[in-house]
């Protein structure tokens, strides 16, 4: 098969994805016929990772994750831009765009546009960060209404915290786990999928509790078995919901980027292959 791109380093960067012969050919005479030439062709690079569900690199699920059919379905509707997926750590999406390079990541949470970081409209509601622990662990800190407060675990001084390394949370919650830091009590995880290696800690009773969102739960048991472990809303955020977004870097290219995807993402947010997709995700 003639492919025009296909797995070479980009800055460490693997590229996974590009065009066959065919579908270029598809494209050209498509955008002919719009009067578009290949020099006047917007290009998007999307930055993805392995961080399941969202994105969903090998099993049973593979390339069925959250943010996985995100994308699927807004490359054909832009067929007059060029698509490039590459997997990068979220370190390095980060510096990228810190450093003014032309990158779209599909799964972050919707904000006010920033120096770094112009934003899509809403893609999807996620259910809100909570935490996830044993029962047994939780049972002493539950309200009347089954929230816990994170502060109240930080504070028993009893508990070990455990955070993927790239993991960031809203200012709120983000606070209290600095405090954490400099105590024995706090356990970075780091490496390729460290959200579920996190729960595998959890349940070895190596750590105590740590803050993730729902469908991370949901992906765990439903590729490692029945789990004792519980997801709880906190006390600081509760149960609102929170819009999701494409983010890309914020110059010139990027606004034209999102100009784009934005004109796409009605029809895809209403496509009933990503609707059934969020709901197993996120329901």
């Amino acid at each position: 098969m003639n492919v025009n791109a296909v797995g070479f380093s980009v800055g460490g960067a693997l590229t996974v994805e590009a065009e066959t012969g065919f579908d270029a050919k598809n494209r050209v005479r498509e955008n002919q016929e719009k009067g578009i030439t290949e020099e006047e062709r917007l290009s998007i690079t999307w930055a993805i990772n392995p961080a399941p569900p969202f994105f969903i690199f090998e099993g049973k699920y593979r390339a069925q994750g959250i943010c996985d059919a995100l994308v699927k379905q807004l490359k054909p509707i832009m067929s007059d831009v060029k698509h490039e997926t590459v997997v990068m750590p979220q370190s390095r999406v980060n510096l990228h765009t810190e450093e003014n390079e032309n990158l779209c990541f599909p799964c972050v949470i919707q904000r006010e546009h920033n120096t770094t970081w112009r934003f899509s409209n809403a893609t999807t509601l996620y259910p809100p960060l909570g935490i996830i622990a044993l029962p047994k662990t939780i049972e002493p800190f539950l309200d009347e209404n089954g929230r816990v407060s994170l502060k109240a675990l930080v504070k028993s001084n009893k508990l070990t915290f455990a955070q993927p390394i790239s993991r960031k949370y809203p200012d709120a919650l983000q606070v209290l786990v600095d405090s954490l830091k400099q105590t024995p009590r706090y356990a970075p995880i780091a490496g390729t999928e460290a959200t579920t290696r996190v729960l595998r800690q959890l349940e070895y009773g190596r750590v105590d509790f740590t803050l993730e969102y729902p469908s991370i739960l949901k992906y765990f048991t439903l590729t490692e078995g029945d789990s004792k472990l519980q997801f709880y809303y906190t006390s600081e955020l509760g149960e609102e919901k929170i819009p999701g977004a494409v983010g890309c870097t914020n110059n010139a290219w990027g606004k034209e980027a999102i100009d784009r995807i934005n004109a796409a993402l009605d029809e895809v947010v209403n496509s009933p292959v990503y609707r059934a997709s969020q709901e197993f995700w996120q329901n």
